[in-house]
């Protein structure tokens, strides 16, 4: 009893693993040799797809069907061909491409609006700076203690200098 189990048990479980692969898409590609590619995953980023074998087909939504009677047969739409299941993958290959490109491009533009306003930030702070170190008196910086160490006219004059410089900079 126990070995006809296990052999119904190892029977099944073979034809299920005959069978499973049936059910998978295999996808059709050009890779960057030329070469016709035949796979179970999708090709990569940058290859030509050739479409899906054994694609699951749904009913195509311009199927009209007569009534079923002796003068009528029931219509059933023909299987899809491949050059328009090309078609339909290209089609949407071309819309994710899109969307894609999109996105790029609305993160570049947020990008760029980053850095004009950093860049605005930047131009400001130096502007303040030189105006800080031109315009004389006593200024100082607080050292990692919290003390105040006052500025010689060495600093102030090579601050004033690294100011100007990023005014060349951030403001042009």
């Amino acid at each position: 009893m126990q070995n006809r189990c296990i052999k119904s048990i190892v029977f099944l479980g073979a034809l299920w693993a005959l069978v499973w692969p049936v059910h998978a898409e295999i996808y059709k590609w050009v890779d960057k040799d030329g070469t016709i590619k035949y796979t179970d995953t999708p090709p990569p980023t940058g290859a030509k797809s050739l479409g899906t074998l054994r694609k699951k087909v749904a009913p195509s939504p311009t199927t009209t069907v007569a009534p079923d009677n002796a003068d009528n047969a029931v219509k059933v739409p023909a299987q899809t061909n491949s050059v328009a299941g090309e078609t339909d993958d290209n089609t949407k290959a071309l819309e994710k491409k899109k969307r894609e490109i999109e996105e790029v491009e609305k993160r570049n533009k947020a990008e760029k609006e980053a850095q004009a306003k950093q860049k605005q930030l930047n131009c400001s702070a130096a502007r303040s700076n030189y105006q800080s170190y031109s315009q004389g008196g006593r200024i100082y910086k607080t050292n990692e203690k919290g003390e105040r160490i006052y500025l010689g006219d060495k600093e102030l004059a090579d601050g004033a200098a690294q100011a100007k410089r990023e005014i060349e900079e951030y403001c042009n």
